[in-house]
């Protein structure tokens, strides 16, 4: 009970509540009384607080630290909300670390950060690739030149441009919808795939073929 994935070590642990209190919602039509519990509780890994907020009915609804402590694991939400991003480990880590943040925005639904992360790693990897001058359209087109990206990829990082472009600017009137969060992820880790993931993967190939003993 009150286990979670820390946001914070990224540890599954349990969660210990140091202090919780509860809100009545009154009565339902049957006439049981509903609440809210709500909460901070420490990781027992790494010591860091979370706040944790459950609604069951009535259960010894007096002792509030236990209602919370003791409500099953997926009836509780917690606070910050953990994000979800899949590994790159053939990406240098600080454009990893900005590709998975993106994604972690988007599975917390802050769709905006989504998409500028994303236009973030699109520079970041011209720059790796010490491309470093003009803006980003420049260093897009500068990718394709040299034969580090095809002309597919670079019309994907152009999409991601724009959109990004958009949001750096404070053109937020328009707001972006999943969908299209989702397509700027799926372009972005194309990018990420084409120029590191890729020839990584292919040098471990021909490596293993050139040694087979090792």
């Amino acid at each position: 009970m009150a286990s979670t994935t820390c946001p914070f070590c990224k540890r599954y642990s349990h969660m210990t509540v140091k202090w919780a209190e509860l809100k009545d919602h009154g009565p339902t039509s049957i006439g049981v009384h509903f609440y809210t519990a709500q909460g901070i509780a420490k990781c027992d890994h790494c010591g860091r607080a979370s706040a944790g907020f459950t609604t069951k009915p009535n259960q010894n609804a007096q002792h509030a630290v236990d209602y919370l402590s003791h409500a099953p694991d997926d009836s509780i939400t917690w606070y910050p909300s953990v994000g979800h991003a899949p590994e790159f480990p053939d990406v240098p880590e600080h454009i990893a670390r900005a590709a998975q943040e993106a994604h972690s925005s988007r599975s917390i639904n802050a769709l905006m950060a989504a998409i500028l992360m994303a236009r973030t790693v699109v520079e970041a990897t011209a720059k790796e690739k010490s491309i470093t001058t003009g803006n980003l359209l420049s260093k897009i087109d500068e990718l394709a030149s040299q034969n580090i990206i095809r002309n597919d990829t670079k019309e994907a990082a152009h999409e991601i441009r724009h959109l990004g472009n958009d949001m750096a600017h404070g053109d937020i009137s328009d707001l972006p919808d999943a969908d299209d969060v989702a397509d700027v992820l799926a372009l972005m880790d194309e990018v990420l795939n084409e120029v590191f993931q890729g020839p990584a993967k292919t040098a471990r190939l021909r490596a293993r073929r050139s040694n087979p003993s090792a």
